[in-house]
């Protein structure tokens, strides 16, 4: 068995590494979405802006038999590497997964980095059993458990209209006259980016990191150009409702769904949902979410369930997400390990 860097250009191995992905998903989590080829080969060809990332493929007899992703922060947070490990289910307890991890520490070594992150799926409430097997492994290798977020689901029509409009209804007598919606599809408006960029910038001084040492990261204008063109050049489109403050003129809030340019593909994922903690108790987080929701519906009538993780902790949150449908399926642990400096 033998550890190769992937060049995106090399198809075998690129397909190798996604048949990998493929069979981990079908033995591991057959219920969540599943992954697609044509992003994650378009995913390989356009880099990350703000993170150096390389891929590693384990290769025994020709066969791609387990993926290493390697993230490191390029801007800010430079002590950390984030990495996703993932082998064969036909080939595990070989001392595959074990060698990958090695080179994901090496690799992070190297760097200077200080400090290591991975996950692995947990069974949370009632929902589909998951291995332990990821947990004992990472923790045999010194991992610890520093966060747990709840994977949650929900189909796009979850709420009766009536419901829906009655939420909606709410939020929007709570938000009163202090505020306007705006929502668009892909890249943000010229008008809006230094404002997007000063509520970007606050997202991980906002939401829960449990044991993850993060500072909070510096978005300019440069840089959210940049992920904008790498999601066209990947072929995701993000679905955006904001809520800007019209005395100051400033966005106070802001909701994003993530879809995939396919029009077959069914599922949509939630990413990041804010709201300034200057302008909360006006429940824009639950106004913006409904009014993303319906413009996804107009949108995009092929997806049909969207996906979004929150940490444990996060209970404000989970009850806008729980009111809005969506329910439980399991949960990921992100575990650390720290490295002498």
């Amino acid at each position: 068995m033998e550890i190769i860097e992937l060049d995106p250009a090399d198809g075998d191995l690129v397909s190798g590494a996604f048949d990998v992905m493929r069979a981990a998903h079908a033995a591991d989590a057959p219920e969540h979405a599943p992954p697609h080829k044509g992003v994650f080969v378009k995913w390989l060809a356009h880099p990350s802006p703000d993170a150096d990332e390389t891929i590693f493929v384990a290769v025994e007899g020709g066969t791609v038999v387990g993926k290493l992703d390697i993230g490191l922060p390029n801007r800010d947070n430079l002590h950390f590497a984030g990495a996703d490990l993932i082998v064969h289910p036909d080939h595990r307890r070989r001392g595959i997964g074990t060698a990958l991890l090695e080179q994901f520490i090496e690799h992070a070594r190297a760097a200077g980095r200080t400090e290591l992150s991975t996950a692995t799926h947990m069974t949370w409430e009632d929902g589909p059993e998951r291995s332990e097997a990821g947990r004992r492994f990472l923790e045999k290798h010194g991992f610890k458990l520093a966060l747990t977020c709840v994977i949650r689901r929900c189909a796009t029509d979850a709420m009766s209209p009536e419901a829906e409009q009655a939420l909606l209804d709410r939020a929007v007598a709570a938000a009163g006259e202090e505020y306007e919606v705006i929502s668009w599809l892909g890249r943000t408006p010229a008008e809006l980016v230094d404002t997007m960029c000063r509520l970007d910038s606050m997202i991980l001084s906002e939401i829960p990191l449990g044991d993850l040492e993060l500072e909070p990261e510096t978005i300019d204008a440069e840089l959210k150009e940049a992920k904008a063109v790498r999601n066209e050049a990947v072929g995701v489109i993000p679905v955006t409702t904001v809520a800007r403050h019209r005395a100051s003129g400033e966005v106070v809030a802001n909701t994003v769904i993530g879809v995939f340019d396919d029009p077959d593909f069914q599922h949509g994922f939630q990413w990041i949902t804010i709201v300034d903690p200057g302008h909360r108790g006006h429940r824009l987080g639950t106004l913006t979410k409904v009014v993303n929701l319906r413009l996804l519906r107009e949108q995009f009538p092929n997806v049909g369930t969207i996906w979004t993780d929150n940490a444990d902790v996060n209970a404000h949150m989970i009850d806008i997400n729980v009111k809005m449908g969506y329910e439980t399926v399991d949960a990921s642990g992100e575990y650390i390990r720290r490295l002498d400096a």
